[in-house]
């Protein structure tokens, strides 16, 4: 459930009313304030939290503030509990667009505690690979600090938002790079490269993984079921072949340094094209209609792109099982 204060001018009262007398709507309060402002407060369940704020955004409004509930006394009655009364399939969607702008934000700051959690989780894959150690790398990816990045830059394509694929892609490039450079140093000084465990050469199957995994951690995001990310962040693994394609150039196992980077690169590029698909087939736009077509163009945009980029790692699987 949402509680949503909605706060509008006086004058919109009796529009207001109107739209929130809709059945859906558990139950509403009005406040009025001492200046031309009047709040509404709604509590509605999160399939129809969404639908009322699509309406909303088509109003004059001052602000609406959301607020997740995490229970009510009593109890408020579910639709199954009355016999013969028609249940409604709830959307896969339950975050609205709104609550997803502020969920998203947070982890593409790049920010002195991102830097530090790619710092801190490189040098945990980093021992786990040396030691050769399942439970430490495991432990890497369930920090995974480039999932983040990803998922809102396929957020901010699907939008066509500008201002949050840059800092997304600044993010994650900047992440990358310190992964890669403190693994690379870390590979030309340990006496132990040689004795890692190579990752398994790249086949279709893990793009195939890459993609389900990406649906999976956007629908998991769109629900609102943010513990369920953990087994997408082990599943797409981001750090642990980055970390090992690293070790591997400092130690000059180019050859084994490239399939690790493929596979890496491979989850990238499957992450954001599932993230797009998802996010677009989840009914994520912008409110306007002209920013509505610029948000598909760009859509179309980076999806052919991402794709461009995924025939090349396919193109280039095939020439290493060929000729490796």
């Amino acid at each position: 459930m949402r509680i949503l204060e909605i706060i509008i001018s006086k004058h919109s009262e009796e529009e207001f009313d109107k739209i929130l007398s809709h059945e859906n709507i558990i139950e509403r309060w009005k406040y009025h304030s001492d200046n031309d402002q009047l709040t509404f407060k709604v509590l509605i369940q999160d399939d129809d939290a969404g639908e009322l704020l699509r309406i909303l955004e088509k109003r004059s409004i001052h602000r609406v503030v959301i607020y997740p509930v995490e229970g009510t006394l009593p109890k408020v009655e579910d639709p199954a509990d009355h016999p013969g009364k028609k249940i409604k399939i709830g959307k896969f969607i339950t975050l609205s667009k709104e609550e997803l702008y502020h969920d998203i934000d947070k982890p593409v700051s790049l920010s002195v505690n991102y830097i530090l959690m790619v710092i801190l989780s490189s040098f945990v894959a980093g021992i786990g690979i040396l030691k050769n150690n399942v439970a430490i790398i495991i432990g890497a990816m369930v920090i995974a600090p480039f999932l983040g990045p990803n998922m809102s830059m396929a957020f901010g394509t699907t939008l066509g938002d500008i201002p949050i694929i840059k800092k997304s892609i600044i993010t994650a490039s900047v992440g990358t790079l310190i992964a890669l450079a403190i693994s690379i140093l870390w590979g030309l000084f340990a006496s132990n490269v040689d004795g890692i465990l190579r990752d398994p050469n790249i086949e279709y199957q893990d793009i195939l993984l890459a993609l389900v995994c990406g649906f999976a951690g956007v629908i998991s995001i769109l629900s609102g079921h943010g513990s369920t990310l953990v087994g997408v962040m082990v599943a797409a693994a981001l750090l642990p072949p980055l970390i090992r394609s690293g070790l591997l150039i400092g130690g000059a196992d180019y050859k084994n340094a490239l399939n690790s980077f493929l596979i890496f690169s491979t989850n990238i590029v499957c992450l954001n094209i599932a993230g797009i698909i998802t996010f677009y087939l989840a009914g994520i736009r912008p409110r306007r209609w002209w920013e509505k077509e610029t948000a598909n163009k760009k859509t179309r945009s980076a999806f052919s792109v991402w794709t461009l980029a995924l025939i090349i790692l396919i193109i280039t699987i095939m020439l290493l099982r060929k000729f490796g």
